[in-house]
């Protein structure tokens, strides 16, 4: 979209007062007895500055075939919301860091919001709520992309601007996205596993929400990886929903009923928890006779002192903390400057035996890894 620049508006309109003033003076010299002419030009006077008014700065912005109006407020009233699909979960800490980072930076009322639990239906009420307390801007993740196509949609005709952060809906009309590339992912943990387990063995594959759309593009990516080894078979594909326990209980069932694997691929929410099961039962260790290698995603603590003692493989992180951060300041220089979100790829970085040590001190130096 194109925009005149601020600088030409004010002198626009600093130069049509100016010639209204001017003509009035004239005027009145000549004509100061005619009443009819003071009248007129009154009028003119009127619609002259009215005119002038018109050349004020340009108050909103076209995206996707939506308007915004660029705010007003100071930035301490001006409100974003960032929706995370299942905040109690402990990798939404991690975008929170972030929120509350750039809530702090940029001085507005920015903060994590969201279900406390997977579904769509939860999610879809958050955003309902918030699109009736009027928020200046809203960032999501998205659980399901068709489901949560037309709640997004519905906030952007309202004209608020709403963007995507760790999931992404790109057909939904969403004005830009921060986070991983879920399919490339994905493949990571595959040849994680592969690349020790070799082109032989079983493997179980787990996920906290399987049925979610980041865990079906991981699970897509993986594929992309095994479908290559037939002498590769999957054993089990576990949703170890609910909380922690019933996901350990479920990890814990399937792994009794299938004693013979060599691997385990996590599509998210359950690597730590198998790392934590292989080392209650003393199985599985990368120093054993009889190894099983296991990969997913995020960086918590536990996760990488379990791969710096052998309990699980590899970890690969996507900078949540960027995800937040970011989700906060292109939405507030969207609404204080009509700048355009776009696309950033927050990448994949991967954690095994040998660096593990290097993002522990991270860690406990204070730096968001995730």
């Amino acid at each position: 979209m194109f925009f005149l620049s601020k600088s030409f508006f004010q002198l626009a309109r600093f130069l049509l007062k100016a010639m209204v003033g001017v003509c009035l003076n004239a005027i009145c010299l000549v004509s100061n007895k005619e009443e009819h002419v003071k009248k007129l030009l009154a009028v003119l006077v009127a619609v002259a500055f009215a005119a002038s008014m018109g050349f004020a700065a340009p108050k909103t912005v076209s995206l996707n075939g939506y308007t915004f109006n660029l705010t007003t407020k100071k930035p301490k009233d001006i409100e974003i919301a960032v929706i995370y699909m299942n905040v109690t979960v402990p990798f939404a800490q991690f975008i929170k860091a972030g929120v509350d980072a750039a809530a702090k930076e940029f001085g507005v009322k920015a903060y994590m919001t969201g279900p406390t639990e997977w579904g769509t239906e939860p999610e879809i009420q958050v955003m309902e709520n918030l699109i009736t307390k009027k928020v200046d801007g809203i960032s999501v993740a998205v659980l399901d992309i068709p489901g949560m196509t037309p709640i997004i949609q519905k906030a952007l005709k309202a004209g608020i601007p709403v963007t995507c952060n760790n999931v992404d809906a790109p057909e939904s009309g969403r004005l830009g996205f921060v986070g991983e590339d879920l399919f490339l992912a994905g493949a990571a943990t595959a040849k994680s596993v592969v690349g020790k387990m070799g082109a032989k063995g079983n493997v179980i594959i787990s996920s906290v929400a399987i049925g979610a759309i980041w865990s079906r593009i991981r699970q897509d990516g993986v594929m992309s990886v095994l479908d290559k080894y037939p002498n590769i078979k999957i054993v089990d594909i576990i949703n170890a929903e609910g909380d922690e326990q019933s996901a350990y209980a479920a990890l814990e069932n399937s792994f009794i009923a299938n004693k013979s694997i060599s691997g385990h691929i996590s599509l998210g929410g359950t690597d730590y928890l198998w790392g934590r099961l292989m080392e209650n039962k003393k199985v599985g260790n990368a120093s054993s006779k009889a190894p099983i290698y296991s990969s997913g995603h995020d960086l918590y603590e536990e996760k990488l002192l379990q791969i710096k003692d052998g309990w699980t493989t590899t970890a690969y992180g996507q900078n949540p903390y960027k995800q937040g951060y970011e989700a906060v300041k292109q939405l507030y220089l969207l609404l204080t400057k009509g700048t355009p979100p776009t696309v950033i790829d927050t990448g994949i970085v991967e954690v095994n035996q040998q660096n593990a040590d290097t993002y522990l001190k991270k860690i406990k130096d204070g730096e968001p890894v995730g």
